[in-house]
């Protein structure tokens, strides 16, 4: 073979093997690269540290750490206050896979994918606020007080029983159902299952006032009691008491328990 012959045979395998290297290496590419902004002023760079903390904080609180997805998690930058030194505000959003806030490690949990957003404060690389669903502080681990309502039509003395209850709730333009009436109780009473505002709740009407008072002291004051029988609730236990009827509501919507105390006074059981 001549040396020309040689130096086509090598220039052809030298193209052959370089497009061989060139389709192996964009089929190694990923479909989608993430490009990271660099920090171009000191501001910049602490509000990009902030998010790291921020980002790093969220999947150690209770809630998210319990059953929080973290394919499910996004972080983003929010604003700052005008405070010195600032403090950046950050909004976590995520899923977990069942309902209720915190460590609910023990409890009876109902599973159903339910979406939270966690507004965080970062101030100097700190933690300095972290709060889901304005409801559950994660920091302290304590369900947020509530204030009342004060925009309601109907004044807590007006209710009585439960037909009054009904009344007071359709002043207050709640939309109601009754879906279920229970007859294995632990008053030893049936108790009616309506959902308002798309949200169920369990009345019970006594025949006194006294029998109602007996009843509200079978309960323990955090809810979880009832006489001797220990319940493990799917989320945050409320007992209201007025004239002859008890309502229990299992659950933290801030709307329901606003109108709730609007119309039976502070609850007497619960969380």
């Amino acid at each position: 073979m001549s040396p020309q012959t040689k130096q086509k045979k090598f220039a052809i395998v030298a193209i052959v093997t370089a497009i061989a290297l060139g389709a192996v290496c964009a089929f190694l590419i990923p479909a989608q690269i993430t490009v990271l902004a660099i920090p171009t002023t000191e501001e910049d760079q602490e509000r990009y540290d902030a998010l790291g903390v921020a980002q790093r904080y969220v999947v150690t609180t209770p809630t998210f750490g319990f059953d929080g997805d973290i394919n499910s998690l996004k972080t983003e930058y929010v604003g700052s206050t005008k405070s010195i030194p600032p403090q950046h505000i950050f909004k976590a959003t995520f899923e977990s896979s069942h309902g209720g806030y915190g460590n609910r490690q023990g409890q009876v949990l109902t599973q159903m994918i339910t979406p939270h957003t966690m507004t965080i404060l970062v101030s100097e690389g700190t933690i300095v606020s972290a709060v889901t669903d304005e409801t559950f502080d994660e920091i302290k681990e304590l369900f947020i007080q509530r204030e009342a309502d004060p925009d309601v039509s109907m004044n807590v003395s007006e209710v009585y029983n439960y037909s009054s209850f009904i009344d007071g709730l359709e002043k207050n333009s709640a939309s109601m159902e009754l879906v279920e009436i229970l007859e294995d109780t632990p008053f030893s009473i049936p108790g009616f299952v309506v959902l308002v505002n798309g949200e169920p709740i369990q009345v019970y009407e006594f025949f006194s006032e006294t029998k109602t008072l007996e009843a509200s002291l079978l309960i323990s004051h955090d809810g979880t009691e009832i006489g001797t029988s220990v319940i493990r609730w799917i989320d945050e236990p409320h007992f209201y008491s007025k004239g002859n009827v008890i309502v229990q509501y299992i659950g933290h919507n801030p709307e329901m328990l606003n109108l709730l105390d609007s119309l039976l006074g502070n609850q007497f059981a619960g969380v």
